[in-house]
């Protein structure tokens, strides 16, 4: 669990750092390399379960492809989370005395491809009877993050989708309302959607899970994915909760956004803070980050409970004797890399995720936000 809170803090800083977004190349390669340094200051033991010791493998599909070329220490085996992640179980010790550190690190390559969504028409939008009850019954119920009881929430969705049928015209206005009246801004924690609500502020992924609990009110499937952003302009060095976490980023950023099951289409990506172009009927949607090269998915987000779990991550880090550094680096690769089957890429990735498995909350990650989006 520390693991994934210092990925999300990584998250947090480098949303901050991006300004303008180039497109990138239809295909494109990179070498991620992730070095992580945890080190017990104090006089007693600290102890490591076992997803403690695990880490956090990016996603395999028809756009990217992520193998480990390099970990240490080495994996034992696979495990998902309550959301089908997939995670390494790395060869580390199951505690950490007292004065003594560990260093993880894994090199990741990469190879990821442009893609895009399909055109959106207002006369080709469909009403809710299009979408499949097992949609509903998983990705709109209330849990951890998803504050779909709170009567405020309730009530701005409601008011925002007003008498619509179609779901692509409520997902447009609940994006058009959130867009217009939420400030982008970043903190060391992500906000639960109350707060981004009451408070008119928050980064990508605060946002994201405003409008995640907007749908899931409205009986529209939505969920969260996190993934990271490669790319040379993106610079960090910063010391967070309380001084027990660094973060050095070198071409390397983490963003948040969110998909939402909008029929006939069916699953799209809707990004409130990374646009990549303004044309369209929706270019959140038709422009999203994460249709770019240079955006890599790494895990989906819809039962556990992101905020919460970030928030007591940081609270038992700042408490322990447990520092954490974090140094991500980036490098692009000349040439293409062909499909990688999935029997190769898994030994592989599994090495990879031993760089985030000490960082405690493995998925909200202290890397909250050094990259922007």
């Amino acid at each position: 669990m520390r693991y994934r809170a210092v990925l999300l803090l990584v998250l947090v800083f480098s949303s901050t750092l991006l300004g303008e977004c180039s497109l990138g190349l239809e295909q494109t390669r990179f070498r991620l390399t992730e070095t992580y340094l945890l080190e017990n200051r104090g006089d007693e033991s600290i102890s490591l379960s076992e997803m403690d010791r695990a880490v956090s493998l990016f996603q395999n599909n028809s756009w990217q492809t992520v193998r480990i070329l390099e970990a240490n220490p080495p994996v034992k085996r696979l495990l998902n989370d309550s959301d089908g992640n997939l995670y390494a179980v790395l060869a580390a010790p199951e505690s950490l005395e007292g004065k003594t550190n560990l260093t993880i690190t894994v090199v990741y390559e990469i190879a990821s491809t442009s893609y895009g969504t399909p055109e959106l028409r207002r006369d080709a939008a469909q009403d809710f009877s299009q979408i499949n009850s097992s949609l509903v019954s998983e990705y709109c119920v209330s849990s951890g993050t998803w504050l779909t009881g709170n009567s405020k929430i309730r009530e701005k969705a409601s008011e925002l989708a007003g008498n619509s049928t179609k779901v692509l015209t409520m997902v447009e206005a609940l994006v058009r309302w959130i867009r217009s009246n939420v400030n982008y801004s970043s903190a060391e924690l992500p906000r639960y959607p109350n707060e981004t609500l009451a408070g008119r502020s928050g980064d990508c992924d605060d946002q994201s899970i405003l409008l995640i609990t907007m749908c899931r009110i409205l009986g529209i499937p939505a969920y969260l994915q996190i993934g990271c952003v490669l790319r040379k302009d993106i610079k960090a060095d910063e010391s967070v909760w309380g001084g027990h976490v660094r973060i050095h980023e070198d071409g390397v950023g983490w963003h948040g956004w969110s998909m939402v099951y909008v029929p006939p289409w069916g699953w799209l990506p809707v990004d409130l803070t990374y646009v990549t172009g303004m044309s369209g009927l929706i270019p959140e949607i038709e422009h999203a980050g994460v249709l770019e090269d240079y955006i890599v998915l790494q895990q989906d987000v819809s039962e556990y409970d992101y905020v919460g779990e970030s928030r007591g991550s940081r609270e038992e880090v700042i408490n322990s004797s447990l520092y954490i550094s974090l140094d991500e680096s980036m490098v692009q690769l000349p040439g293409l890399t062909p499909p990688v089957p999935w029997i190769v890429v898994i030994p592989v990735l599994l090495g990879s995720l031993v760089v985030f498995v000490f960082l405690y909350s493995r998925r909200v990650w202290v890397r909250r936000e050094p990259f922007y989006f």
